[in-house]
């Protein structure tokens, strides 16, 4: 993960955000990333975060062109949505995994309800899939918060080649491009600010 990172921020200097479907993948992926990386700075999402800590972490992504920052942060999370960073404080969204909420018996009781209404069984797609595809759209929303705002979203998941996923995204995702290793992802990246320097 943290080579999928790095091959998205190679291109241009920014603030970004990785999304993690967990925080045991979160913490993994950051000490890898530190590890291989110490002079990028990065601020990170903690469990348990005050008002303060979370203001603290917003106040980080400053509007400093030409400056590398990443935040790492649990897709679903205090971050995810609802949060504005226009222009250049928040440049690229890095989303890891399709955003399936754990499992859990409320999930499992909504799915038998729409599996019961149907025999297409869709009751997964109502408990599991349209949630974490929820989550997804959020954090992908945070990157495009006014007109004149140019940034990018990068999704890591073989899933989103599904049909399942691919019907969900919006229409005017209809540009997406995909890719199967870091070194395409990186030329995908550089040719997309390219084309709009």
């Amino acid at each position: 993960f943290a080579t999928v990172i790095a091959a998205t921020v190679t291109s241009r200097h920014g603030n970004y955000i990785a999304y993690f479907p967990s925080y045991d993948c979160l913490e993994k992926t950051y000490k890898a990333f530190i590890k291989k990386y110490p002079h990028v700075e990065t601020v990170v999402q903690k469990k348990y975060m005050s008002a303060h800590e979370r203001d603290e972490f917003l106040a980080a992504f400053k509007d400093d062109e030409g400056y590398l920052r990443i935040g790492f942060c649990v897709l679903g999370g205090a971050f995810s949505e609802g949060v504005d960073l226009p222009g250049s404080r928040l440049i690229g969204s890095i989303i890891f995994g399709v955003g399936l909420p754990a499992l859990s018996n409320e999930k499992n009781i909504i799915r038998e309800h729409y599996d019961n209404k149907s025999d297409e069984g869709i009751g997964y797609d109502y408990a599991y899939t349209f949630p974490g595809m929820n989550n997804v759209l959020q954090a992908a929303g945070r990157v495009i918060r006014r007109e004149e705002d140019k940034g990018i979203v990068v999704l890591i998941d073989d899933r989103y080649g599904l049909p399942t996923y691919q019907k969900l995204f919006p229409k005017h995702w209809n540009h997406l491009r995909y890719v199967g290793d870091a070194a395409s992802l990186a030329e995908v990246v550089g040719r997309f600010w390219r084309e709009r320097e």
